[in-house]
């Protein structure tokens, strides 16, 4: 039950979180936000599985942040709406920018949050 109350309140947070983000965004045809949120929430799961990974902080953490919070807060379902959405607009061109960046991007910002972190921690 600790667990699931852990993983239940990080995704609330990150729920919110990306909520708001996409509110106060700028409406264009060309998902920043979404972007956004899956690049800067790779590089932070990034760091916090290397500070796992080093011992430096708990499974609750994880459960807290990773699971819970990054969970919700980066969104696969989302991108993925909006690539069908961009290519049933003929927008070819951003639909290709958009899937190129956040395919290279995110893993990237992934291993430079994993690096990062392991340096910080060293």
């Amino acid at each position: 039950m600790h667990s699931a109350l852990l993983v239940a309140t990080g995704g609330a947070i990150g729920a919110l979180g990306r909520w708001a983000i996409g509110s106060f965004s700028a409406s264009t045809a060309f998902p920043w936000a979404t972007l956004g949120i899956n690049l800067i929430g790779s590089l932070l799961l990034g760091g916090l599985a290397a500070a796992f990974s080093s011992g430096s902080i708990s499974k609750d953490t994880v459960l807290l942040l990773g699971v819970g919070f990054m969970g919700a807060f980066t969104t696969m379902s989302t991108y993925s709406f909006e690539v069908v959405e961009m290519g049933g607009s003929g927008a070819f061109g951003a639909l290709g920018a958009y899937v190129v960046v956040t395919s290279l991007g995110c893993p990237l910002l992934a291993f430079l949050g994993w690096r990062g972190m392991s340096l910080l921690i060293s």
